[in-house]
């Protein structure tokens, strides 16, 4: 009898070998109906996942989400400028206001991307103070939510599983990607302002009490949201992201959970640090030619390592017969079902969806 989608997923999580590797799409970002493609898919085999985060208040992930407390205003005007949608920000407090500007080519998008910043929270070393208010409000009044986790798992029941995930990147990664500019970002952390050093320490309190309620969850799968690529050196790799990481691996100590890290990008100039960070799954694996590590090294410098490989950027818009080409060199490369898993999510254009999920499928037996 063949293995559920669901049945899939938790084979190659235990270092076990499935019936076929995974091919799975992330549910959630995708914009418009559908239609039948899903369910079509579905029966041949397609798998599902998405992100859950069992706690509350939500993550400071604006503009797709913001905490809800009491004392903090939180404003988006959207407007139209040279076509594009733009969405103004401002978030008010007892101790100051800040403003964003993220642009958005069509309003739908933003459910697809973070969007482009325009402009960021943080201008000024003083604008950390800001954001340090957010963020202490956050870990204040954070509590679990399992019953959010449950509610997601069974809807998802056989089709895939729920990959559960902490509200904030690690804090070099969030303060370059989210929160300020990267110039921003790299002369604050070199300078060390008081206000920066406050948020390294909130954020470590913040990443210690999610942890925590973690371990405490029915989830089986822990994935750090992380965006690495050659904007960090190994320096600050090590620094300001293995510490973080090393939080959730003694906390989930014993519980039987996995722990991965979104990744995605470059990850050439940094085979020595991921190879010794305590993470099991290399999530959203970046293939060459856009990637810089082939499947090859990845098995030899990473032997421990689970690979969940996003959809090649390469294959993104290409035809049926070449994505079938593409994934039969991926397939061959790595030679095995084991620690091995392709995953879909905002990269693939939604018009291309079904025949590049079925050319996936045809490739690995479905």
């Amino acid at each position: 009898m063949s293995m559920t989608a669901r049945e899939k997923v938790m084979a190659v999580l235990a270092g076990e070998e499935p019936d076929k590797i995974p091919v799975l799409v992330q549910l959630g970002l995708k914009t418009g109906s559908p239609g039948g493609w899903m369910r079509r898919l579905e029966k041949r085999g397609l798998g599902f996942f998405d992100y859950i985060e069992p706690f509350k208040p939500e993550g400071f992930r604006p503009p797709l989400s913001i905490p809800h407390l009491e004392d903090i205003k939180y404003t988006q005007i959207h407007y139209l400028e040279k076509g594009l949608v733009q969405f103004r920000e401002i978030i008010e407090t007892p101790i100051g206001s800040i403003t964003d500007v993220v642009r958005f080519p069509t309003p739908e998008a933003r459910i697809l991307t973070s969007g482009t910043h325009e402009e960021y929270f943080v201008k000024e070393p003083s604008d950390w103070r800001v954001i340090n208010y957010i963020f202490k409000g956050m870990l204040d009044k954070l509590v679990p939510d399992y019953e959010a986790l449950e509610r997601r798992e069974d809807e998802l029941g056989d089709r895939g599983i729920a990959l559960v995930m902490p509200p904030e990147r690690t804090p070099y990664q969030e303060a370059w990607a989210r929160l300020a500019s990267l110039e921003r970002t790299v002369i604050d952390f070199a300078e060390q302002p008081e206000e920066l050093q406050e948020y390294i320490e909130i954020q470590r309190q913040l990443h210690t009490r999610v942890a925590e309620i973690l371990a405490e969850s029915p989830a089986k799968f822990i994935n750090i949201g992380e965006h690495i690529t050659n904007t960090i050196s190994p320096k600050y790799y090590r620094e300001y992201c293995i510490p973080f990481y090393e939080i959730y691996s003694k906390a989930l100590e014993g519980t039987g959970k996995v722990l991965g890290t979104h990744i995605d990008g470059l990850a050439g100039h940094l085979k020595k640090e991921i190879r010794e960070a305590p993470f099991k799954v290399f999530d959203s694996f970046t293939v060459p030619p856009v990637g810089d590590v082939s499947l090859t090294e990845a098995k030899s410098i990473w032997p421990d390592k689970i690979l969940f490989i996003n959809c090649p950027p390469h294959l993104a818009w290409a035809e049926p017969e070449e994505v079938r080409k593409g994934y039969g060199a991926i397939a061959e490369e790595w030679g095995s079902k084991k620690g091995f898993l392709i995953e879909h999510v905002e990269a693939l254009p939604l018009e291309k969806e079904e025949e590049h999920l079925s050319a996936a499928l045809d490739v690995f037996g479905y």
